[in-house]
Order: structure tokens, then sequence, then C-alpha cells
């Protein structure tokens, strides 16, 4: 755990050293994802995940400038077993601690193009096993096994980039709002590429302002947001650090996975953001992503979202 508090301090120390002035804006947001969200007889696969980012912007002086929206990003995702409690392992059992930065860039046009860095741990030194133990123990359910066949401890860099073009000219125009995305992500922890398009149904802002890329922005009434979503995907996946373990490993895994190349998903869900809280919830649907699980998974998301 000493390992997760000192992350979390460092974070500390990057916000807080970030200045502030009357022309940036700043947002914390922080989400939960678990299995349990959907039913609580849903218990494997990705079963728990915490994110927390920091966001600031500028407006810049100069319209020529393109629009920037940084965000520092800490989180663990946890995957286990369908039946982790049991004998039967269908899947590789890991936890994965990561930091990172993306830059959001944005033209006159509104098209969003996002890029990124970060760094990741796998095996122990994610604290996979301390974090489902604790949140175990306080619900009061049983105690988590077979950690101890958990993957061997690497680190990862990634690199991602993606692009969504703004296709409705005008936040007033119609209900719907159609945004396509195309990312692609590299390094030696994960290396896929994803083609899906949201479709939002309500009132959304366009690209720069819009809460669905979680960076809202607005100072009165007529700026809020509040819509219902649906997000198809598919991802091309060349490798999974979280299936496959680390990419430069010796020798055989205590479980091993096979990768499923092409990973469908899709994201159901509602969002509101005012102009100083923000909420979201969905529920989230994942094809298999090692061929040697039983099935497929639902998860649920929860998020909210403080601007000041």
């Amino acid at each position: 755990m000493a390992c997760l508090f000192r992350t979390a301090f460092l974070f500390s120390l990057i916000i807080f050293s970030i200045p502030v002035s009357a022309q940036t804006r700043h947002q914390v947001v922080i989400i939960s994802e678990n299995d349990g969200y959907i039913s609580v007889n849903n218990d494997g696969y990705y079963t728990n995940g915490l994110k927390v980012s920091y966001q600031w912007r500028r407006t810049p002086a100069n319209e020529k400038r393109r629009e920037k929206v940084n965000t520092f990003q800490v989180g663990q995702l946890i995957y286990t077993a369908q039946f982790a409690g049991e004998a039967r392992l269908d899947r590789p059992i890991t936890g994965y601690l990561y930091g990172d930065f993306h830059q959001s860039l944005f033209n006159k046009k509104q098209d969003l193009l996002k890029w990124g860095v970060g760094f990741g741990m796998i095996g122990p030194p994610a604290l996979g096993k301390e974090m489902q133990e604790r949140v175990h123990q306080v619900m009061q359910i049983y105690k988590p096994k077979n950690w101890d066949k958990q993957l061997r401890a690497d680190w990862g860099l990634i690199a991602d980039a993606s692009w969504s073009p703004q296709l409705k000219k005008d936040r007033n125009a119609a209900l719907l709002d159609v945004k396509p995305l195309l990312s692609v992500t590299a390094g030696n922890f994960f290396t896929h590429a994803t083609l899906g398009s949201a479709f939002l149904l309500g009132r959304s802002n366009l690209n720069n302002a819009t809460a669905f890329w979680d960076n809202h922005k607005g100072s009165t009434r007529a700026n809020r947001e509040y819509f219902i979503y649906v997000f198809p995907a598919v991802s091309f996946k060349a490798y999974d650090a979280t299936v496959q373990g680390g990419m430069f490993k010796e020798g055989q895994e205590a479980i091993e996975g096979r990768l499923n190349p092409v990973f469908f998903h899709t994201r159901m869900g509602a969002m509101y953001a005012g102009n100083k809280l923000s909420f979201g919830a969905a529920a989230i649907y994942e094809s298999k992503q090692s061929f040697t699980q039983a099935s497929s998974q639902w998860y649920g998301s929860l998020q909210v979202g403080f601007m000041w």
C-alpha cells in the first residue's frame, strides 16, 4: 500500500503546484467501475477499477492558437478469473497500476485530436491483491483466493492517440449528436487500434466543451448538458499484458491466457454536467478478452466531476 500512497502524494503535489488564474479552468474526475454494480452475482474478469484525474485548460488569448486540455490520471484496474474463490481459473489474475498524461487539442471546427503517454505495472507491485482483499473485507464477503497465481511483476510504457471529428456544427441544431472515434495505442503492455462511434441523444455541447470527453465547459444554465448515449466499438488487439503477461517475460505464467484479437465493447449510459458538478453512470458490455474465458462480461461505471 505504501507505493499507492506515494503515487497519490505525488499526484497531489502536481495538482497544487499548477498556478491558478482567472482564465484557467480546473476539474477533478473520479471514476469507479465494478462488475457488482450490474449484479451481485458478478465477480470476475475486469472486476474493479478506480481512476482519479486532474485536468486544467487555459483559454488561449490568440484565437488562432488551438485550445488545449491537459489531464493527469492515476488508476488501478483489477482482473481475476470468473470464479476467483474457486479452483476454476479461466484467465490470468493481476492488478494494473498506472499513471498517464493526456493532452486534447481542438481546431476551429472543434475536431478532437488527443495524445498521451503513460507508465504502468502488473503483478504484485500493482497491489491488486491488497486492494481486492480490503474491498471484500469492507463489504464483509469472502476472502479472495488464488492471488498466489497472479502474473509476474513487470512494467510498461504506453503511448496513444485518438481523433474524433465534430459532425454537429451547432449545439442547438439537433438533439442527436454522433461522435466517431479512431484511436491507436502502442507499447510493451498494450498495442491495439479501436474504431467506434458514440450516439448521444439530448443536450450536448461540442467536442471542446462536452462532458462526454470529460471536458465540460460552461458558466451559465444554457451550457448545461444532459444526455443518454450508446457507444459501440471494436478493438483490434496485438498485445495485452493483463492477458499475456509482460512482453519480455521468461517462461510461462501460472495461468496462461490466449488473447482475443478482435474485441467488441459497448457502453450505454447517461450524463449530466452543470457549471460545478458532473455525474455519469454507464453499463458496459465486453466480449472475451481471453479465449480461455467462459463468457463475456458486463460491468458498471459511476463517475463524478468537480469543476472550478
